[in-house]
């Protein structure tokens, strides 16, 4: 009796440490494979990391130029090149007699092979391109008619030449507005300090025309002007406007008992001291260049002088085109010719590559190229 009870026992015993060791092995073995998943897991995280890792090597390249065009505008400098074409344009463009005052009609061409440099990198995400050089298109303005029509038709002969339209560029001429964005203090009050010659009247100030009334009809229009008062506008165009859509055929007026005009003419040689930026100075001026500004003035002496602003070697000044006495100037005295400008959003340059990659090296076989795309 006590044999069969042990022997019970005893099986019992022997089944409860099978149990526990087929329970433990259960456990070992899903651990094993817990373990196991977990690796072939961050194996293949590894391979994943590997794999970008590579692909940012390969592409080193790449991603330093996208960095860099990213924030283009930090590297962008006034005086790089950029690799700007216009459209080619065959045919001649025509400016008649009865639009500029000259003697004779004028057939004008374009200018092949200008190249680009920046001249001003602007708060709102563009930058203005002036070609390297003036042009070869030289332009004659007189009288009334030149003074009335001149800004418009040099605007409109560069954007005719020199736009680019499948990038939708629409180029326009240098203005006064253009070079005085770059004067420092000193040049900005040495226009304030400019005086007249004759009369001494000083720059921005007014005086009575002194019994020679006659303007040309723009001038109505224009800010520092009163015609038949004392009073002088403040709310019309400056000297950089247009002044019409279309040229037109008014020539001039006389005031009936006044003309009030205002000194808007300065003449300056030797500026490099009035920029903060010398490579614009050197851009600008250069002994041989003779080209108009789209602006115009008037010079207050015992009579006024109208005409419209040009840079002649190195001397910023003006042609006179009509007088408040009626007569008119010498149409022939010079020649000018033109001085494009085109303006571009930074999105649609696609900054240099190579050891110099930000564009230090500022010559034109190390240029910013124009992105087509975009």
């Amino acid at each position: 009796m006590q044999k069969k009870i042990l022997k019970r026992e005893n099986g019992s015993i022997t089944l409860f440490v099978l149990l526990a060791i087929l329970f433990f092995l259960i456990v070992i073995f899903s651990l094993f494979m817990k373990s196991s998943n977990k690796n072939v897991i961050q194996s293949s995280e590894i391979d994943n990391i590997k794999e970008e890792y590579q692909e940012s090597v390969n592409n080193i390249d790449q991603i330093y130029d996208d960095t860099l065009n990213e924030h283009i505008e930090d590297f962008l400098k006034i005086g790089d090149y950029v690799n700007y074409n216009y459209d080619t344009v065959s045919s001649a463009y025509s400016l008649k007699s009865s639009e500029t005052g000259y003697a004779s009609n004028q057939s004008l061409a374009q200018t092949q092979g200008l190249n680009w440099r920046i001249l001003a990198i602007n708060d709102n995400g563009t930058i203005d391109l002036i070609s390297e050089e003036q042009t070869n298109e030289s332009i004659y303005f007189n009288d009334s008619l030149g003074y009335n029509n001149g800004v418009l038709l040099i605007n409109n002969v560069c954007k005719n030449f020199y736009s680019n339209n499948s990038l939708g560029i629409n180029a326009r001429n240098l203005n006064l507005k253009d070079i005085e964005n770059h004067l420092n203090e000193s040049g900005i009050n040495a226009i304030k300090d400019y005086r007249n010659n004759q009369s001494q009247l000083k720059y921005g100030d007014s005086k009575d025309g002194g019994g020679n009334y006659s303007y040309p009809n723009l001038y109505a229009k224009e800010n520092g002007s009163g015609i038949n008062t004392t009073e002088t506008k403040k709310d019309g165009i400056d000297v950089n406007h247009n002044g019409y859509t279309t040229p037109t055929s008014e020539t001039s007026r006389i005031a009936n008992n006044k003309l009030t005009v205002t000194q808007t003419y300065y003449r300056f040689e030797n500026m490099l001291d009035y920029f903060d930026n010398n490579t614009v100075y050197n851009m600008l001026f250069k002994d041989g260049f003779s080209y108009w500004l789209a602006a115009r003035f008037a010079d207050c002496g015992n009579d006024t002088n109208f005409g419209l602003r040009v840079i002649s070697d190195i001397a910023i000044a003006g042609n006179g085109m009509f007088n408040s006495s009626g007569r008119s100037g010498n149409a022939t005295a010079n020649v000018y010719y033109l001085r494009p400008v085109v303006s571009i959003k930074t999105s649609q340059i696609q900054l240099c590559t190579g050891d110099l990659a930000d564009g230090a090296d500022t010559t034109v076989s190390h240029m910013h190229q124009i992105i087509p795309t975009k």
